[in-house]
């Protein structure tokens, strides 16, 4: 007989202890006496964590790389190839599969250990890890009977005990998993996670049978019944159906066909069972003297009694539901959905939330396309404070039945009270798709308008480009969908946040001609006229509406970006009374790569700023880019950098912004590498090879945390090779990442690098601001009148577009 080994296995996975099989431990010779001394904390820890498993819940499927198909069947041992000893061969599979588990080849072990049992039904240790291995791809049913049948060979196996239990529990055996952690926990006394799985099965009445469980693996391949019925006949299989369901496991070349020979595997594992299963069942005892038979018990019709268990709790009788219906959940209830659901619904009366959960999940797997269901196991599982599965079961019901407002109105609800701006937004779509004339759609609209106001309210505070891709426009777009057509504030308010600055100027003229009194009605015509343009009546309508009693107006802080990118302007369709213009020229000086550091710990050395290197445009045939002057390595602390959360900040009418300081990183130990990376990138640009160039500084910007001049050159020259890709947005961001580290410091070559971003983007007002600043901030005299140069061929086109847009 093989010798046993002990092994203990985590929820879908194995233990990995010492150098032997995943979850393996050293053999034994007396398992009680070791069991006695206690068990480790590695192994109590890992069935701590297989008993986090949701109750009866479908367990979804991880996402894995498609495997290619083996160069040889899964079912070839070239190991067994000198070994003739029946039992000896047995040893090597056990330790062949070992290995392919532990190469993560699931299904090479699973044909190690079929192989295993085909040789020695009786080997306890090969139907526990076949148990095991099924489990994890998703085969409960399968696992479920190879861990019965390894603890009817060995009813001392510990993991084997633990593992059962877990997997009863989540197939909603609740009877068997209590009763099973009971033996488990005369293998480990007193765990925590035993004790707590023992709780929540006590007294659940609840169990499903193994007869009741259908097959959890669908039969993809493809295969010939006749070939089947046959291969079943021959080796004494009475039901075909076991054998095919077998067969799955057994596609060892994995061509998506069942063979002859993959059928035979299949058939003498099945066999084994069978012999596994003859040689435990009991002697049949001696049939007693015939006795006078009794009269035949009338049939029961479990429809009749989910009627009255219904009716039962109508009439506040839960309990009784309850009694009507437990004796034959386990039988002939077992598949009834019905029985089932009022069965859960008795359990959630009398608070018994955890079991009413798993009876529930049960009769929604049976029938997913009943929709209260879904909406009272979601009430339940919200009073239980499982927020998000009770949205997902709110969902289901929804996709059950589209037009079940019920459901959608305790989503938006339970989303409102926990702060779930996305799903609250989701159930209101759904509930004004249902109902147009819902209560919710007008408190919808002014959650929009909220949202998007609070969006452009800190936007305003912050300098620069925005910390997020703004979302206001397009929320309030939608507020305007679902208003009226009449002139209201809202809808004023709306078309001023969706950017339609023209009509909201309208509009608001329109109301103040209906109520020249109202303050509001002049701020709101003051901040369209503003993000119109028009500053100067925007000033005199501030002054209106403070002088009738509104909050004087606060002037918003200059910053360097501006108003949003104008339309495209052609150019060639100037007057000729204009002067025909090129786009501003544009240059890029690229810095030399820096040296790397002689140690892996010494201090970084100071980087001087290299001499320049020209690289020409590709985009013009002038002038070039300056390139940016890093300040001199010194001690400085990293200026805050505001943090915001939009929503927020909307939902809560805050107008502050939450300062965090970097964290600093004090180690100087800078991989040679990192600084190779550098000035790789530095050398592809000179080699005109710029995402090759992209690819080198994002490997080096995060070994530079902390070091905050490196990180400003690695930006600015992101920016470069971004604007040699005509990716000007993209250029712009990663200048303006690099202004924010140290805003006081910031040098007028990069903001004149900037300058030419934004023009060859058309956004001429962004552009001439960013020159204006450059001016003063270092640049050269040369530099300097090529900034003017650039301003005033920059207000030149400006007006040419402004000019366009008067015309239409």
């Amino acid at each position: 007989m093989v010798k046993k080994k002990q092994c203990l296995c985590m929820h879908r996975g194995w233990l990995q202890t010492g150098d032997g099989m995943p979850g393996a431990e050293d053999d034994i010779h007396d398992v009680s006496d070791e069991i006695a001394d206690g068990v480790d904390d590695i192994a109590l820890a890992s069935v701590n964590d297989a008993l986090d498993a949701v109750e009866n819940e479908e367990q979804q499927l991880d996402a894995t790389p498609e495997e290619s198909a083996p160069a040889t069947p899964r079912n070839i041992i070239p190991e067994l190839e000198d070994v003739e000893d029946p039992e000896e061969m047995v040893e090597v599979l056990l330790t062949v599969g070992e290995e392919r588990s532990r190469r993560n080849d699931v299904k090479g072990a699973l044909a190690a250990f079929n192989k295993a049992i085909a040789l020695d039904p009786s080997c306890d240790m090969a139907w526990f890890n076949r148990g095991v291995l099924l489990e994890a791809q998703q085969d409960a049913r399968g696992a479920r009977q190879s861990f019965q049948i390894c603890l009817d060979l060995n009813e001392e196996h510990a993991p084997a005990t633990a593992n059962l239990a877990i997997l009863l529990e989540r197939i909603g055996d609740l009877e068997g998993a209590y009763e099973t952690a009971e033996k488990a926990l005369g293998f480990f006394p007193g765990h925590p996670a035993l004790v707590q799985l023992k709780e929540r099965c006590k007294n659940s009445g609840i169990s499903v049978a193994m007869e009741a469980m259908q097959p959890s693996i669908e039969v993809t391949q493809e295969v010939d019944m006749q070939m089947v019925e046959e291969i079943a006949e021959e080796a004494g299989i009475e039901d075909p159906e076991m054998l095919l369901q077998e067969a799955v496991h057994h596609d060892h070349d994995e061509d998506q066909t069942l063979t002859v020979e993959e059928l035979q595997s299949a058939a003498e594992v099945v066999v084994a069972q069978q012999e596994v299963m003859q040689e435990v069942t009991p002697e049949p005892e001696p049939e007693p003297a015939e006795e006078p038979k009794p009269e035949p018990e009338p049939a029961i019709d479990i429809d009749s009694l989910v009627e009255e268990a219904t009716a039962c709790i109508k009439d506040g009788n839960p309990k009784d539901a309850l009694a009507l219906l437990k004796p034959h959940l386990k039988t002939i209830g077992a598949q009834h959905a019905g029985a089932w659901r009022i069965a859960g619904g008795a359990m959630a009366r009398l608070d018994l939330d955890n079991h009413a959960i798993a009876a529930m999940t049960h009769a929604q797997n049976l029938e997913p396309s009943h929709a209260p269901g879904w909406f009272n196991l979601g009430s339940v599982q919200q009073r239980s404070g499982m927020t998000q599965e009770a949205i997902n079961s709110y969902q289901r019901s929804l996709e059950a039945d589209e037009n079940y407002a019920k459901a959608a109105e305790k989503w938006a609800s339970l989303a409102k009270d926990e702060g779930l701006i996305e799903a609250y937004m989701g159930a209101a779509r759904t509930l004004i798709t249902i109902d147009q004339s819902h209560p919710i759609k007008s408190e919808y609209i002014s959650m929009l308008l909220q949202l998007a106001q609070g969006e452009s309210d800190i936007i305003d505070q912050v300098a620069g480009l925005p910390p997020t891709l703004p979302a206001g426009p397009e929320m309030a777009r939608e507020a305007l969908n679902l208003m009226g057509e009449e002139t209201t504030p809202e809808r004023a308010t709306a078309l001023s946040l969706s950017q339609q600055h023209s009509d909201a100027v309208l509009m608001w003229k329109a109301l103040i001609q209906q109520d020249q009194n109202e303050p509001a009605h002049w701020t709101g015509l003051a901040r369209s006229l503003e993000q119109a343009g028009d500053y100067e009546t925007a000033q005199k309508c501030h002054a209106k509406a403070t002088n009738m009693g509104a909050p004087p107006a606060v002037a918003p802080e200059e910053t360097l970006a501006v108003a949003p990118e104008p339309e495209p302007v052609d150019i060639l369709g100037v007057g000729a009374e204009d002067t025909p213009l090129s786009e501003p020229t544009t240059e890029v000086l690229v810095s030399e790569p820096v040296q790397a550091l002689p140690e892996l710990n010494s201090a970084p050395e100071p980087v001087e700023a290299p001499p320049a290197v020209e690289a020409p445009s590709p985009a013009m045939d002038a002038a070039m880019l300056l390139a940016p002057v890093e300040p001199q390595q010194k001690e400085v602390e990293a200026a805050p950098q505001p943090e915001v959360d939009l929503a927020k900040a909307a939902l809560d009418a805050a107008q502050t912004v939450a300062v965090n300081t970097p964290q600093t990183t004090t180690s100087n130990a800078i991989s040679n590498q990192d600084v190779a990376w550098f000035n790789q990138g530095v050398q592809l640009i000179e080699d005109k090879k710029y995402k090759e160039a992209l690819s080198c500084f994002d490997r080096a910007l995060p070994a530079f945390a902390g070091d905050d001049a490196m990180i400003i050159r690695i930006l600015n020259n992101r920016g470069n090779a971004y604007y040699f890709l005509e990716e000007y947005p993209k250029c712009v961001e990663s200048y303006h990442q690099a202004m924010l580290i140290r805003p006081t410091e910031v040098r007028g070559e990069t903001l004149y690098n900037m300058g030419t971003a934004y023009a060859e983007m058309e956004r001429y007002k962004d552009a001439i601001k960013c020159f204006e600043q450059a001016i003063p901030r270092g640049l050269g005299d040369e530099a300097k009148r090529r900034a003017k140069d650039q301003i005033r061929r920059c207000n030149i086109l400006q007006k040419a577009v402004d000019k366009k847009r008067k015309k239409r």
